[in-house]
């Protein structure tokens, strides 16, 4: 925490020395643009955020490149830093079900509280060529999964392809597979969605993307074995599983824009009777049996305000539970400016259903309601509170659940894009 707080106010200070007003001074103002090396705070906040550009950043470089944002043969460097402060309260003891988070996080009575850095993001983005890019993606994190690393390389990959010159790319590497939307109008706080079904790689991936017009489609070839998030198949081997997500933007119509999307993974985590993950808790493989999931979203905007939503489950039940793994997401938002800075308002509810009636687990459910402001092109800060209802840890789902724990969350959290 105190390094970060060092850099905030080395920057404001940068700000207020160049003599500029409190909301016009950027870091894209530090490096001369003859220089091959360079920033772009606009592309950083998409390509780095974990709340907005969640799944898309094969065809957000690509893309970028062609609509002229980003040039050849220049280095992109890219940064982001997440804190937050976490005060919490339930109403059963040492049961706290704020998604994201483990319950080594939390204290073992009703409430707690906690400073946290929830990730440190560094970026390189560059192309030698129109028809190559390559993007690398390091992270630190206070959050990370049990057995995990605090710093980890998360994404790495190459993408082939010229957008100006031809329909398809060609990805390779590790990353977010294209599956969903994943998207968040929280500050900070993930979606019930996101929790649920965001797939991430440990294994490289081969995705095949097609842009033409409104139109993008996207197919993934996903190595078997149990990836870092969702992503599953008994089965060894290259491209043993795979995703596709297709999303179209409708033209505008009557001031609004709207953008639907469709997607299907062919086997998930939800395939077992082992509710855990991989060295936590394991249990033998009672049960397991092939178990994809597919994907459904909206959303529409009409000048200031976007809405949302988001439905995903999966094709069978999940042997750990007996139903079906079903995640809902609606959420709303409205951007203004609070003298002079641009803010949001967001509203967000998710529902998470994975049990039958009357089970511990049967589901969950979070609301969010949050206000973030920039107060500088670069900084941004929130206050974000959160209502949690039953406590269901997708980890030891049966053992541990809870359907009458209620929680209440006030999170204040700073973000700082370069």
């Amino acid at each position: 925490m105190p390094k970060i707080c060092v850099n905030i106010i080395l920057l404001l200070a940068l700000q207020f020395s160049h003599g500029k007003d409190w909301n016009e001074y950027s870091t894209d103002d530090l490096i001369p643009e003859n220089w091959c090396i360079d920033t772009n705070l606009d592309y950083s906040k998409h390509i780095l955020s974990w709340q907005r550009g969640v799944v898309d950043k094969s065809y957000y470089i690509i893309d970028s490149y062609r609509q002229g944002a980003l040039e050849v043969g220049k280095l992109y460097l890219s940064g982001h830093a997440s804190f937050s402060y976490y005060a919490e309260n339930t109403n059963t003891s040492g049961k706290f079900p704020l998604l994201g988070r483990f319950p080594s996080q939390h204290s073992s009575g009703k409430s707690g509280d906690e400073q946290t850095i929830d990730n440190l993001d560094v970026a390189i983005t560059y192309a030698p060529t129109n028809w190559i890019n390559v993007f690398l993606h390091g992270i630190y994190t206070e959050l990370e999964f049990p057995g995990q690393e605090e710093k980890q390389i998360r994404e790495a990959f190459v993408t082939l392809g010229d957008l100006n010159r031809f329909p398809f790319y060609v990805t390779f590497g590790r990353k977010t597979v294209d599956f969903g939307n994943m998207q968040s109008y929280n500050p900070t706080t993930h979606s019930v969605t996101n929790h649920y079904y965001r797939v991430d790689s440990d294994d490289a991936v081969l995705e095949l993307g097609y842009v033409q017009n409104n139109f993008r489609l996207a197919l993934t070839g996903i190595a078997g074995g149990r990836q870092l998030r969702v992503a599953d198949l008994p089965e060894s081997g290259f491209l043993k599983n795979f995703a596709v997500s297709a999303t179209y933007d409708f033209p505008e119509y009557y001031g609004w824009q709207v953008d639907a999307g469709a997607g299907y993974i062919y086997n998930t985590i939800y395939d077992s009777n082992n509710a855990n993950h991989p060295g936590v808790n394991s249990q033998p493989f009672l049960e397991q049996h092939r178990n994809g999931a597919y994907d459904v979203w909206l959303e529409a905007k009409y000048g200031n305000l976007s809405l949302m939503g988001e439905f995903t489950q999966t094709e069978r039940g999940w042997p750990a539970t007996g139903a079906a793994v079903r995640a809902i997401t609606v959420q709303a938002a409205y951007d203004f400016n609070l003298y002079d800075m641009p803010s949001r308002l967001s509203v967000v509810y998710g529902h998470g259903k994975q049990g039958g009636n009357g089970d511990e687990y049967e589901s969950l459910q979070q609301l969010a309601a949050g206000l973030e402001t920039f107060i500088t092109p670069n900084l941004a800060i929130s206050a974000e509170y959160l209502y949690n209802k039953s406590f269901v840890p997708l980890i030891m789902i049966t053992r541990a659940s809870d359907q009458s724990v209620e929680a209440h969350t006030l999170a204040l959290s700073g973000r700082l894009f370069f």
